[in-house]
């Protein structure tokens, strides 16, 4: 009975069905490592751009230290929006290439 037409149906399909749960682990795994190496590449560039922010948040107290003079005032806000722009392109390079 072992070797009868039904068994060796049997065995074929189960062989190809788990040649099949294998091949749809393997690409699960693939793209959980994936997702992985972007997190830590996520982690790491919003890392490097952390000093960038607290510049930016000290620029903003500087310009409103600074309102009541004018030419200080304008002096101050033109640099704060030169960093906030370069700020700008440096994220949506890392996170968004050519969209900037």
């Amino acid at each position: 009975m072992q070797n009868s037409p039904r068994a060796k149906k049997a065995a074929k399909t189960r062989a190809k069905n788990a040649r099949f749960r294998a091949a749809k682990a393997k690409v699960r795994s693939a793209a959980a490592l994936s997702e992985q190496a972007t997190i830590e590449k996520r982690a790491k560039a919003y890392g490097e751009m952390e000093n960038s922010v607290c510049d930016i948040s000290r620029a903003a107290e500087l310009a409103m230290t600074v309102f009541d003079n004018d030419r200080l005032f304008l002096f101050a806000v033109g640099q704060l929006d030169f960093m906030v722009q370069r700020f700008k392109d440096r994220y949506y390079a890392e996170e968004f290439p050519g969209e900037n």
